[in-house]
């Protein structure tokens, strides 16, 4: 199965530097995006830190669901893993905190097959999630 990223501006660049995670007004959002029930997996590359934390959030906001996080993101790929339920065209990244770029959302099948799997990464076996 061929990869596909399903992010449609994966260059664009999120930076909330001066931002407080524990503020939600804080978090600037990408562009949305739609997706189909399923599990997928998300990353994107931080940059920049600012003086806070950063975080990363991927949230659908027509159904008002964070559907995957990154807290305390690390300078460079930070990846989480996604389980949607409904269909929705208004999915997005969400960053704070930090200067993000370069998003990628693609299927979780063929994710595993590029990284050398035949199945689902090994992070979405019970009590294996990476963060």
């Amino acid at each position: 199965m061929r990869r596909t990223n399903l992010c449609t501006k994966p260059a664009e660049t999120l930076d909330a530097l001066a931002g407080n995670p524990s503020n939600w007004r804080d978090f600037k959002n990408g562009t949305k995006m739609s997706l189909q029930p399923g599990q997928y997996v998300a990353s994107c590359n931080v940059t920049e830190h600012g003086s806070k934390n950063a975080a990363i959030q991927y949230w659908d906001e027509t159904h008002h669901v964070q559907l995957g996080s990154v807290w305390n993101g690390v300078i460079g790929v930070n990846v989480m893993r996604i389980d949607v339920q409904t269909a929705s065209d208004k999915c997005n990244f969400s960053a704070c905190g930090c200067r993000a770029t370069d998003f990628i959302v693609e299927r979780a099948d063929t994710h595993a097959l590029a990284s050398g799997g035949g199945g689902l990464p090994a992070f979405f076996a019970a009590g294996t999630a990476p963060y």
